[in-house]
């Protein structure tokens, strides 16, 4: 228990002073009127004298109650500001909208349902440009359910869906038995080209060879010769072109001729232009673009931009584990000319491996929108 003494003029002024110092559960013990001896000893004009006590268990309660209704006013704050941000970010959206739609489009709901929609996916402006520039269901005549939000997340992801090719997986069927893997630096070229390897001579018992352009990087050529002892394939390394037409002239009679190529910044076109004369042999090859999902939106059209010197034929997609947002990727495929043959997610040879899939991408998707509106839902509660 805590006890104080506290003088003031009047009893009023008194217990005032015990409350806003001991809070409203203190306990009032005493209260006596001081002599004027003992007043002399005070401030001017204390003629009241009164004790007080509150225990510390009491007082301590006192103290986590004003804290916690404290803390309760700033979540009314912070919700508040956070409904007040969502409003702007959907009056952001709308004037985005506003500048992308024909004025007779904006005015329509199911139009404006549709791009908010398509923008709850994380499309960015310009693949939102490219879909919304596409005629509308309603516009075609088809029957539109209205106010069914799950009726509408499936029928705008398969819009998406639909604007993104699959395929271009290389191999005789593409007029191609000869595949390359290029790519930046550091995406997973020689990985995904171990799995497909893997893939095709341990799990399909085709007859297949590797050859590696890549003797820059340290122990690039043992990490390759490692991944041909385990696999019981040959190896190649070649340098020049005439020394890859070599390597690929002597393993003629393979189902599979798998090349791993040296990782290039898209901002070095001499080294690219190197790159484009080694690999100009006559016979036809499937290149591959390898991309990571991690990389940002702008860097993979850098990426694209640059190696189409080369040219190449599909994309690989890896890291797909790393990846918390897929949209990058996403609005990268929804704009990109060239069809998607394989997505990678691991390190595992040859597990980590599938070919691409509208299933793939959709689960991505949702899993994406399904955590944006759940964020969404929490900031307006």
């Amino acid at each position: 228990m805590r006890v104080k003494i506290f003088r003031a003029s009047n009893t009023t002024e008194a217990l005032r002073m015990v409350k806003e110092e001991m809070g409203p559960e203190a306990v009032i013990l005493r209260t006596r009127t001081l002599e004027r001896s003992e007043a002399d000893h005070g401030r001017p004009g204390d003629n009241i004298e009164v004790t007080a006590a509150v225990d510390y268990d009491l007082e301590a309660t006192s103290v986590s109650g004003s804290a916690f209704r404290r803390q309760e006013e700033l979540y009314r704050r912070w919700n508040v500001l956070e409904k007040e941000l969502c409003e702007i970010k959907d009056a952001l959206w709308m004037l985005e909208a506003g500048s992308l739609l024909k004025p007779e489009l904006y005015f329509n709901k199911e139009v404006k349902d549709r791009y908010s929609c398509l923008r709850g996916f994380g499309l960015n402006r310009s693949a939102l440009t490219r879909l919304m520039s596409r005629s509308t269901t309603a516009e075609n005549g088809a029957e539109c359910v209205t106010g069914d939000h799950d009726f509408s997340i499936r029928r705008y992801l398969l819009e998406v869906l639909d604007s993104i090719r699959i395929g271009g997986r290389g191999g005789k069927g593409d007029g191609a038995r000869i595949v390359s893997f290029l790519g930046p630096t550091g995406v997973g070229k020689t990985t995904s080209m171990a799995k497909l390897a893997a893939l095709a001579a341990v799990k399909r018992g085709k007859r297949v060879a590797m050859i590696t352009l890549d003797t820059f990087r340290i122990a690039a050529v043992a990490q390759m010769e490692t991944y041909a002892r385990i696999m019981s394939v040959p190896l190649e390394v070649a340098t020049t072109r005439e020394e890859l037409q070599a390597a690929v002239s002597r393993h003629s009679d393979c189902d599979a001729v798998f090349i791993d190529t040296i990782g290039r910044s898209p901002n070095n076109m001499e080294e690219l232009k190197e790159l484009k004369d080694i690999l100009s042999i006559p016979e036809k090859i499937h290149h591959y673009l390898v991309l990571s999902a991690t990389t940002q939106y702008e860097n993979l059209i850098h990426a694209e931009k640059r190696f189409n010197l080369l040219p190449f034929d599909s994309y690989i997609f890896t890291k797909l584990d790393e990846a918390e947002d897929p949209t990058a990727m996403i609005n990268f495929l929804v704009m990109g000319e060239k069809p998607v043959s394989f997505f990678t997610m691991g390190q595992q040879v040859p597990e980590d491996i599938e070919p691409a899939s509208k299933r793939r991408l959709a689960a991505m998707m949702l899993n994406r929108n399904r955590t944006a509106e759940a964020e969404y839902r929490r900031e307006v509660v």
